[in-house]
């Protein structure tokens, strides 16, 4: 079949609706007729059986052109033109598909007052209250160039304003923020960020339960210290005693014990004298108090005293070494060093992450303790810790 297209419809015949010319390849029958009919008394064979030759000629191709032998119960078509079976095929004529002019994306809500006009939104969502419907922003809801896939914050900024790591977006709206990562990049789409995933589990989808930048502390009730000099400072929580087996952990913690900590801090002294003895600063896991007062936690620290990554547990007793590693630099009193430590079941994982090295993992298995918080530690050394993140 031919035709040719009018700006309408696919034109098959000259009456085709919606069409003003005619068909120049439509051919009409002559007469009115459509097909022929062959004589009913063409000859049969010679046995006089009307059918005999039926079964010689199933295969046979028809001629336009009856001869003497066709069959008398065939039927032959004239070749009266390539569109002669058009108007059987044509589509029915099909109003076009026009929405109301005052409704155009038929939502419900009239243009005027559609924040998205042109896409169905009948819920009129504007999550960051800019005007222009989420449906209408491109993937990016609050324009700040990062699409709502990876935005902690698609619909703008959070409450607060601190930015702990500098890489101006605020803390409570940053995938990782203890480290610089302005394009937020996160390719497993969860709600941490590339740059602040576990070492050991990179894949692992986590996202932000508490940032603490420690600005609050120690007014912060949640927070217990039994052991050492804690003190605010400028954006840090210092620990200043030398001497002391300082502990302090987030008590008002609820939310399980299996968790991601990472932290920020610096070695800023360590107590006098050399031997054996470890000096530590780190992070804590599954701190517990008990009811007879004693402290119980995991411990995931730099040992600035022998240059070593350790992971330990206290029992409130004594201390059992899980794991030891020499972090491969010198540990210098003053730099700021990152600390992860992922605590899944009895699975335990302290990672060191420098700038200038590769990250350092140690792991082991223990048997858990009970429901515990995150926290911090130092053990014969002062140390200053920027910020603390726990994730899930």
């Amino acid at each position: 079949m031919r035709g040719l297209y009018h700006g309408c419809v696919l034109v098959a015949l000259a009456a085709a609706a919606g069409c003003t010319e005619p068909n120049p390849f439509y051919v009409p029958p002559d007469d009115g007729a459509t097909d022929e009919t062959v004589d009913a008394d063409t000859p049969t064979g010679p046995d006089g059986d009307a059918d005999a030759d039926a079964d010689a000629d199933a295969d046979a191709d028809v001629e336009a052109d009856v001869g003497s032998d066709a069959d008398a119960d065939v039927e032959v078509e004239p070749d009266i033109g390539p569109d002669a079976d058009a108007e059987a095929d044509a589509p029915p004529d099909v109003e076009p598909d026009i929405p109301p002019p005052d409704d155009i994306d038929r939502d419900g809500v009239l243009n005027a007052a559609d924040n998205c006009p042109d896409v169905w939104n009948p819920d009129q969502e504007d999550c960051d209250h800019d005007g222009t419907g989420d449906r209408c922003e491109a993937g990016d809801t609050d324009g700040d160039t990062l699409l709502d896939a990876i935005d902690v914050c698609p619909c703008g900024a959070g409450a607060g304003t601190h930015d702990e790591d500098g890489d101006t977006l605020p803390d409570d709206c940053d995938n990782c923020p203890l480290v610089a990562n302005a394009g937020q990049a996160n390719a497993d789409l969860d709600g941490l960020g590339d740059d602040c995933e576990p070492p050991a589990e990179p894949e692992t989808g986590l996202s932000i339960l508490r940032f603490e930048p420690f600005l609050a502390l120690p007014a912060d009730p949640g927070w217990t210290t039994p052991g050492g000099t804690w003190v605010l400072g400028t954006d840090r929580y210092d620990q200043t005693d030398t001497a002391a087996s300082a502990v302090a952990f987030y008590d008002g913690w609820d939310l399980g014990d299996d968790y991601f900590l990472q932290g920020v801090f610096r070695i800023t002294a360590l107590e006098p004298g050399g031997g054996t003895t470890a000096k530590q600063v780190g992070l804590l896991a599954r701190a517990v108090e008990l009811t007879d007062g004693s402290v119980r936690w995991f411990l995931c620290a730099l040992d600035g005293a022998h240059d070593r990554l350790d992971l330990r547990l206290w029992d409130g007793v004594s201390y059992s070494i899980l794991r030891q590693q020499d972090v491969g630099i010198r540990l210098e009193t003053g730099v700021d060093y990152r600390l992860s430590f992922r605590v899944r079941g009895n699975s335990l994982a302290c990672a060191f992450e420098a700038p200038v090295t590769a990250p350092v993992v140690v792991t082991a298995t223990s048997g858990a303790l009970a429901v515990g918080a995150p926290g911090l530690r130092t053990y014969r050394a002062a140390g200053s810790f920027s910020g603390l993140m726990v994730a899930r």
